[in-house]
Order: structure tokens, then C-alpha cells, then sequence
């Protein structure tokens, strides 16, 4: 399915069922939230979004700087954890409101772009999809490796449409 179909289903689904949607962004650098606001009448379910494309940005968001010490930026920890922390953040926004929204945060980390250095140090091509809903109690957090044949903007649009399909999984 095409990245306009997808975003476009999600955008029906999400109205359909009430949601409000946020997205905290680092290898995907926004693509996300763009491929999302395209959609003319996308306020009524997205709130908004952050790109934490640095560490001490994901670490502001609310994950602890142990989780990426021990098990790396680039984890099924960290994307946990920014999923979390951005429901969080969306949900504190609307405490004082009262309302029947539901509330859905999808998060990336990962490496867009397999390193050209010979050091081995890191593994590219590489996302974690995190994402939490106020509706449900698990946590759906999924690693997606591409094609090692794609450029780097042809792996973040592979990562952003992936992330699409896992919120309508997990809708």
C-alpha cells in the first residue's frame, strides 16, 4: 500500500475511534508527523510531535539516561521508553480537560544509514517502533531492519510507513 493510503487510513481510524495521536521522533526526523499533517483536517487527530534526534533530547522527554547507558540508544528499551514518556506528555496536556479522547504515542529510534566506516561500531539500517496508547495496557515495540540496497531517505520513509502501519496494528 502506497505511504498516502497508509496515513490516509490511519487518519480515518484515528478519527473513527476518537484518538489523538503524537509522535517523538529521532531516525525518522518527522517524517511521521509530515506524512500525518499532509492530511487536510489532521488536527482534529494529531497533536502534535518531537523530533529527539539527539540524546540529551530523548533524555528531556523523560527517559532515563541509565536505560541508554545499559542498552543503547539504538533498543527496544529506549523506544519503550520514548513511547511512554511521550503518552505521558500528550495525556498531561489534556489532565484538566474533560474529554473522551483517547490518547496514542508512536516513537523511533534507530540508525537511518548503515555506517561507511570500517569500525563495526554501528549497526544501521536499523528502527525501533515503539508505540503506547492510553487504551491499552502493553506496550507494542518492534524492530524493523531495511534493505541494505536503500538510500537514507528511502530507509526513513520505509521506517516512517512502518511506524504508520504498527499504530493501526495497535489501534
Amino acid at each position: 500500500m502506497g505511504t498516502i493510503n497508509l496515513a490516509n487510513n490511519l487518519f480515518q481510524k484515528l478519527l473513527q475511534l476518537n484518538y489523538l495521536i503524537t509522535t517523538i521522533e529521532s531516525c525518522t526526523g518527522g517524517l511521521i508527523a509530515n506524512l500525518i499533517t499532509d492530511i487536510s483536517g489532521s488536527s482534529q487527530v494529531f497533536w502534535g510531535g518531537r523530533v529527539v534526534y539527539d540524546n540529551k533530547a530523548k533524555i528531556a522527554l523523560g527517559v532515563d539516561p541509565s536505560i541508554i547507558e545499559s542498552y543503547g540508544v539504538v533498543s527496544y528499551e529506549t523506544a519503550r521508553s520514548m513511547a511512554e514518556n511521550g503518552l505521558l506528555e500528550l495525556q498531561r496536556s489534556y489532565m484538566n480537560n474533560n474529554n473522551d479522547k483517547h490518547f496514542i504515542c508512536v516513537a523511533t529510534t534507530g540508525l537511518a544509514e548503515r555506517s561507511h566506516e570500517n569500525n563495526g561500531n554501528k549497526e544501521g539500517g536499523v528502527c525501533w517502533i515503539g508505540v503506547a496508547s492510553s487504551n491499552k495496557d502493553t506496550i507494542l515495540v518492534e524492530k524493523i531492519d531495511a534493505s541494505a540496497l536503500l538510500s537514507r531517505k528511502e530507509t526513513k520513509l520505509e521506517f516512517a510507513k512502518r511506524a504508520i502501519e504498527l499504530v493501526e496494528k495497535h489501534l
